[in-house]
């Protein structure tokens, strides 16, 4: 079992352009880098959630069986996301992004059963080393198959 994964998430603007366009995103900071610069930004900068993303470079599956954890995908369901930023990436650089699993607990149910909590924990940083954002994903593996 690693005890983390490694990968890199492009930001191009064509891909912040993209996502912005997705999401619904119409401030001009995130398509035009003249706009970016006359707002005093270094150019054109990706939405708040762009990492997500992340999912070309490490798609569910592949990051559990890269960090030796088992789950059943016929029972997950989405938890929660928080995303911890110290600045917006900028379109033109490369993130570095290391994931870990940081909590992996059983819970009793509500309503009887158990489910299984996992958090991960993926730290982005520059080419310099320095942290852009730290985001945490949540996941819960129920005791049954929750379309059942």
């Amino acid at each position: 079992m690693a005890e983390s994964v490694r990968f890199e998430v492009p930001v191009t603007a064509e891909e912040v352009r993209a996502f912005a366009r997705a999401v619904g995103e119409d401030n001009p900071v995130l398509y035009d880098d003249l706009a970016a610069r006359h707002s005093g930004l270094p150019g054109i900068v990706a939405p708040p959630t762009f990492t997500m993303t992340q999912v070309k470079a490490m798609p569910p599956g592949e990051r559990e069986r890269a960090l030796g954890i088992e789950v059943d995908y016929g029972r997950i369901l989405h938890g929660e996301q928080e995303f911890v930023y110290r600045r917006l990436p900028v379109a033109g650089e490369t993130l570095s992004a290391e994931m870990r699993v940081v909590k992996d607990e059983t819970k009793q149910g509500r309503r009887g059963g158990t489910m299984r909590v996992i958090t991960f924990e993926t730290v982005f940083t520059d080419a310099g080393g320095d942290e852009v954002l730290t985001a945490y994903a949540t996941m819960i593996e129920t005791g049954k198959d929750p379309g059942a």
